[in-house]
């Protein structure tokens, strides 16, 4: 019955009514989105650099307060030796990575006038079947990702800037473990756009055997990378890894270390997004109160008739709450309807977000994500918003006596 009367009365007051259903599916649209957003960030982070990268890292202990952690005498001895012997079934893949700083020159003539342009870049030597570098190997737009383990991977960034294409070469300038200084001029064998400014222009992919000869560092690599079945299970398994390593001087990270500053950027994007949640309550709660009390005061008289043949303040109550009610859940459906879709469209679209997220290391265009869990708790969030507004509106209005609720104005 109360279901009926309040139907009837959100259409005999549509103006206000309008104005509490406008309110709730606005607030639960822009919760959606903001939501898909951040959610978004979240699964790049999560999803995409932390397997590009690792679980777990091994790496020399000492490297880590160096003032060069790059420094090739913190390279790991026998590496592929010392990846292939650790053990865990927990673990998918396991491989040794060649870090080293270099200069990347554009070959000229000796006789040419031209000056060489070069970029200062961080080298990966990798085994040419790595499964890590996924952003490099699913951005490869030229040629393939080192074929038969020959050739050099570059940015179409950086191959502007030093003005080279693929199928020409380059020279890479080195320093060996001896401090000798050393070059290669080698093949291009493909291009690629990570998505990332900062990885475009910082980093160029070798084979693991070339950079060794590049260094002068047969058999040793800067880290051991580990991908696992669960990432949840890292800090276990980095435990179990270290013990077998124990004694070698080296450090064992799981990524909740090693992207330590990537999670606290995490944690401040969900404070955030809290604080979002927090505004729209108080900014639709205020709208949303104010026009349900506004409804409740035009219509006093009649309550105060109701009253006076025999309807109860409870009843009366849980008449204005099934209003509310809904109100509430007209709104945010409403706003999930026109939310959901728009956070699935962004999801395939992508949204650019410019130089925020190149900042912080991936690619600028986002991805927002739908999730369930939001969908349920922005139902219930806007649908709860207009219940509380109908309910402190019900309190107000049955504080009246039935004589005073007739004579008011």
């Amino acid at each position: 019955m109360f279901a009926k009367i309040a139907l009837l009365n959100i259409v005999k007051h549509a103006k206000r009514s309008v104005v509490v259903f406008v309110g709730v599916a606005i607030a639960v649209l822009v919760l959606s989105l903001v939501g898909g957003v951040i959610r978004g960030i979240q699964d790049t982070v999560l999803g995409s650099i932390v397997p590009t990268a690792g679980h777990i890292v091994i790496s020399q202990a000492a490297s880590k307060d160096a003032v060069n952690p790059l420094d090739l005498k913190y390279l790991i001895p026998d590496a592929d030796a010392l990846v292939a012997g650790l053990k865990d079934d927990r673990i998918t893949v396991q491989e040794s990575v060649l870090t080293f700083g270099a200069l990347v020159v554009q070959p000229v003539p000796t006789d040419s006038k031209q000056e060489a342009k070069n970029l200062a870049m961080l080298g990966q030597g990798v085994k040419p079947d790595t499964k890590f570098l996924q952003n490099i190997r699913a951005g490869i737009t030229e040629g393939s990702f080192l074929p038969g383990g020959e050739g050099i991977m570059l940015s179409e960034r950086a191959a502007k800037l030093l003005d080279v294409k693929l199928g020409g070469t380059v020279m890479v300038l080195t320093q060996d473990r001896g401090n000798n200084p050393w070059y290669q001029e080698i093949p291009i064998a493909g291009l690629f756009n990570s998505g990332s400014e900062q990885t475009d222009l910082g980093i160029f992919v070798v084979s693991q055997e070339t950079a060794r000869t590049l260094v002068d560092a047969d058999g040793m690599s800067r880290e051991l990378r580990f991908l696992l079945k669960d990432q949840n299970d890292a800090p276990a398994v980095a435990a179990a890894l270290a013990k077998q390593v124990e004694g070698r001087g080296l450090r064992v990270e799981p990524w909740e270390i090693t992207f330590s500053s990537l999670l606290s950027i995490l944690r401040f994007l969900d404070i955030l997004f809290f604080i979002i949640r927090l505004f729209f309550v108080i900014v639709a709660g205020s709208v949303i109160t104010n026009s349900i009390l506004m409804t409740v005061f035009e219509r006093t008289r009649e309550y105060g008739t109701l009253r006076a043949i025999g309807l109860k303040t409870r009843q009366l109550q849980a008449m204005i709450l099934t209003e509310g009610l809904l109100l509430g859940m007209f709104g945010a459906l409403a706003g999930l309807i026109l939310g959901v879709p728009a956070v699935l469209g962004l999801s395939h679209l992508g949204l650019d977000m410019g130089n925020a997220t190149e900042y912080i290391g991936f690619s600028s265009r986002i991805y927002p994500q739908l999730s369930w869990a939001d969908v349920g708790f922005n139902f219930v969030f806007g649908t709860l918003i207009a219940v509380f507004a109908s309910f402190y509106a019900a309190r107000v209005s049955s504080r009246l006596t039935v004589s005073e609720a007739l004579a008011y104005t």
